[in-house]
């Protein structure tokens, strides 16, 4: 039986949205419950197994939701300045969530990762679209 890889972005996004979402509730586990410290990153923040296993989780399914929306940019019908405003939305929301981890600004995750979220909420439906042709 052969399987064409493009030929179902809708399960392909389904899955990736599903490692995400897992991912995040993973993360979501209070401090007191996860175990040990394996590696501080900065004060007040490290990484422990359960840490390690979401940020795995959320990692997987990000890169292959990215890989997807790369691939069926042509399909994706959308014009230049909203494709760049995309991107700069995305990375905006990736440098804040990293440089919430790294500084003193502990509530600029959640600029960060809203932005990132309006980014994804948008591209992912339109990947999830079967092309016509």
């Amino acid at each position: 039986m052969s399987h064409d890889i493009r030929a179902a972005p809708r399960t392909q996004v389904t899955v990736t949205a599903l490692l995400i979402v897992a991912g995040v509730l993973i993360l979501l586990i209070p401090a007191g419950d996860e175990g040990p410290v394996l590696v501080p990153v900065s004060e007040g923040h490290g990484l422990s197994a359960v840490d390690a296993a979401g940020a795995a989780l959320l990692a997987v399914g990000g890169t292959w939701l990215e890989v997807l929306v790369v691939r069926r940019l042509p399909h994706l019908a959308l014009p230049p300045r909203a494709l760049f405003g995309l991107g700069l939305l995305a990375g905006l929301g990736v440098g804040l969530l990293v440089a919430s981890v790294f500084s003193g600004f502990f509530w600029w995750w959640a600029i960060g990762a809203a932005a990132l979220g309006v980014a994804v909420l948008v591209l992912a439906p339109l990947t999830a679209r079967r092309s016509e042709s």
